[in-house]
């Protein structure tokens, strides 16, 4: 197992990429802290690493109130013994579904406020708390920031990009290594892809959407020690902007 005895956290882990992985990294021998804006959104997800043998923790956490990072990290840290890897997956897409010129102030709050101002202070939090003793932070960005955008969705996962670079630089010598995963499109709800639905889409390098598992698998990856000198990447999934 290539996580066998750490201790993860996973936000945004209710649906789609974060269940995934959260999921993957309890199969492959970890300890789990979930978290989600509605805890009974939680609840299946919790029961089927519960079904692995693995103990979870869920947490209700909406992650653009900043306020509550340090917390929060504490409480994971402290119901796990540990904390040796945190997953930023929590993310939105849009709110009012307005755009440029037309862009609402409240639709560039809430995604921003979610995608990247909430992730920025969860890896701060996360940082402070594994410095000295080390520990893994994956970001989930997305094509969207590997290209130019006028949305606060592809702003704020460029920003998310750049903050990895970043990251990535300023918190080796910490034995922290910050990295992202910029998947193209997955078949999520988030992507409008419902069970049922085809995932062939010939625009594609593979010639169809990514599964949240594939992503999980890079994500399992990065937070194994077989990535310990992989820092400040961010590595696309089945994305078309990559070439």
């Amino acid at each position: 197992m290539q996580l066998q005895g750490k201790k993860a956290l996973v936000t945004g882990a209710s649906l789609g990429i974060g269940r995934a992985i959260a999921v993957a990294y309890a199969r492959e021998g970890a300890e789990v802290a979930i978290t989600g804006r509605h805890r009974d959104t939680l609840v299946p997800v919790a029961e089927e690493i519960d079904r692995i043998g693995r103990r979870v923790h869920v947490m209700e956490w909406d992650v653009s109130v900043v306020e509550h990072a340090a917390a929060h990290i504490e409480e994971a840290a402290a119901a796990m013994g540990g904390l040796d890897v945190v997953v930023n997956n929590a993310g939105v897409l849009s709110r009012d579904g307005s755009g440029f010129p037309d862009l609402t102030v409240e639709e560039w709050d809430y995604v921003m406020g979610v995608n990247l101002r909430g992730l920025y202070f969860v890896c701060q939090q996360a940082v402070k708390h594994m410095k000295g003793q080390g520990g893994a932070i994956i970001n989930i960005a997305s094509d969207a920031g590997l290209r130019g955008e006028v949305h606060p969705y592809g702003l704020s996962k460029w920003g998310v990009v750049g903050l990895t670079r970043g990251l990535g630089k300023r918190c080796a010598p910490d034995n922290v290594r910050v990295n992202a995963i910029a998947p193209g499109p997955v078949a999520t709800r988030m992507m409008g892809w419902e069970p049922g639905k085809p995932v062939e889409n010939d625009r594609l390098p593979l010639g169809r959407m990514a599964f949240p598992e594939e992503v999980a698998e890079l994500a399992v990856y990065l937070a194994s020690e077989r990535a310990r000198a992989v820092l400040g990447q961010v590595i696309p999934v089945n994305s078309a902007t990559a070439f």
